[in-house]
């Protein structure tokens, strides 16, 4: 992880320039270590400190929540929070997710006979013959493939009766990324109607009042532990791998560590949290207003089985040609931060959804949020 590369998937696809797998490796261990040694321990309670007093009126924590995003808005969008004007905003889901939808834009967007069009008729053969989602069959064909990848550039270069393609195959960047986009539908797993809930759901007070409290009780209680990390190893840089939550204020070539809310995070539990809680109601048959703080834990079980926070990735390397790059093999990636931040939103998202406060006629949660 570094401050422009900032992941491993994103340094092969964007940049293409990805890590080795001993890399990835030690990598992925520093950052469950670091999680582990900056999330809260024990029995922390939310109610007390500046948070506490904040709890008891919705309006005036999403105030505060926009007022700290507010004076740390251009490091958060650095690391990739959108640049919105209002709060309401990062509430807004982008129904083109779905893997519905997704799949509509690949088969009128890919280009015929390219490595991505062959994935994709791939992954529908497997789709129809297994009578799986494209999701499920793009995780199989991927996991197939990360054995033998040279398949899929053989298969692309002239049929099963091309010669091999050696260790590593040569794709146009063009192609690199249509074929990203494809093996992309792994973490597409939700309907058209998973979406259409989450977005009531979105929308919902209660809510996003347990989001946003959640966020900034994890910013607070990291504070502490955050500033005696960044001391101890002499750099705000160690606190990067945590940017999509919360970021520093001043950057991080600043010494000082002043965290604020990253709402980045807001737009990752609304696409890929929300819909499995939206799922978890459609299993039981239930309507929205029956979600209570079990289903919502169930939710983001739910988002972590379905595959949401991993995908295998192509390992793409630059060439001495500037519109050609090497494709080397591919990669399963599993966010190193889930488990340990997933059992956090298991714990404290049903916690402050089941404790959100009654307030009085006239005020409304979002009120502040511009």
């Amino acid at each position: 992880m570094n401050e422009e590369r900032q992941t491993t998937k994103l340094a092969s696809e964007v940049w293409f320039q990805a890590a080795s797998a001993e890399v990835t490796a030690r990598n992925d261990y520093f950052v469950r270590a670091l999680v582990r040694r900056v999330l809260p321990p024990g029995e922390p309670s939310p109610e007390s400190g500046e948070l506490g007093a904040l709890l008891a009126d919705p309006a005036a924590l999403s105030a505060y929540y926009w007022q700290r995003v507010e004076t740390a808005k251009p490091v958060a969008v650095h690391f990739g929070a959108a640049d919105l004007d209002t709060l309401d905003g990062y509430f807004r889901l982008t129904a083109g997710r779905s893997l519905s939808a997704a799949l509509a834009r690949l088969r009128a967007e890919i280009t015929p006979g390219s490595p991505a069009a062959h994935l994709l008729r791939r992954i529908d053969r497997l789709a129809l013959r297994r009578g799986r989602s494209h999701a499920e069959a793009c995780r199989t064909v991927m996991s197939e493939l990360s054995m033998r990848w040279p398949d899929l550039g053989q298969a692309c270069r002239g049929g099963p009766d091309a010669p091999p393609s050696g260790e590593s195959a040569l794709l146009t960047t063009t192609e690199a990324r249509e074929l990203a986009r494809v093996y992309l539908l792994a973490r597409l797993c939700f309907s058209a109607e998973e979406f259409r809930i989450a977005q009531v759901l979105a929308g919902s007070p209660r809510v996003r009042y347990a989001i946003l409290a959640t966020q900034l009780y994890l910013v607070s209680e990291v504070s502490r532990s955050a500033s005696e990390l960044a001391d101890a190893w002499g750099t705000a840089k160690i606190l990067l791998p945590f940017s999509e939550a919360f970021v520093n204020r001043s950057g991080y070539s600043s010494s000082g560590i002043d965290l604020a809310p990253n709402p980045k995070l807001i737009t990752v539990i609304g696409h890929n949290v929300l819909p499995a809680v939206a799922g978890e109601l459609i299993r039981r048959a239930a309507t929205v207003d029956a979600l209570d703080g079990g289903i919502l834990a169930d939710g983001v079980l739910a988002a972590v089985r379905r595959g949401v926070f991993s995908v295998t990735i192509g390992l793409f390397h630059r060439t001495d040609s500037r519109d050609t790059v090497s494709l080397s093999g591919l990669s399963r990636r599993v966010c190193p931060a889930v488990r340990p931040f997933g059992a956090f939103c298991q714990r404290w998202l049903p916690y402050f959804f089941d404790r959100y406060p009654q307030v009085d006629g006239g005020r409304t949660f979002m009120q502040c949020s511009t």
